[in-house]
């Protein structure tokens, strides 16, 4: 792992990748070294074959930050590559284990906009933003934006 953090380091990610792959070959049940080698893979464009190692990563039991994060490029990956229903499920499985994280609603909104469902879409990233922001130009409009975010279509 050291190597190829600073590989990485050097911005050498092309090299990362091919030395995180041989050291998978030799220690393959490695949930953290699968997760690195993911990362590496969304990072030169290669999401598909980013997904199985980042499934193996979460099956061999990651955890805490790594975890989150294995669920998130999951699911980025799928949205990516066009597979929407399943970057969507894998975002609302990062949200269940990760219920206080927005980036999970804020990616499952686009997820749902690919999906069609332009309304849920919108109205997550309202309801994220009316809860996270500080931009001292919205902060005045708090209340209304969480409003609109219950339902969009409202009419008064």
């Amino acid at each position: 792992m050291k190597q190829l953090e600073a590989l990485k380091a050097e911005g050498r990610i092309e090299e990362a990748r091919q030395h995180g792959l041989l050291q998978l070959t030799e220690h393959p049940q490695h949930a953290e070294l699968h997760y690195e080698v993911a990362c590496l893979h969304d990072m030169l464009g290669r999401e598909t074959q980013a997904i199985p190692l980042y499934q193996k990563a979460i099956a061999l039991g990651l955890g805490g930050v790594t975890l989150r994060g294995a669920w998130l490029g999951l699911g980025s990956s799928y949205r990516s590559i066009g597979q929407y229903a399943e970057a969507l499920a894998a975002f609302e499985q990062g949200q269940a284990r990760f219920p206080e994280a927005n980036e999970f609603k804020v990616f499952g909104a686009m997820a749902s906009y690919n999906l069609g469902n332009h309304k849920e879409g919108i109205e997550t990233l309202l309801r994220v933003l009316a809860e996270t922001t500080t931009d001292p130009d919205l902060v005045p409009y708090r209340r209304a934006i969480t409003l609109y975010a219950e339902d969009l279509d409202r009419r008064w």
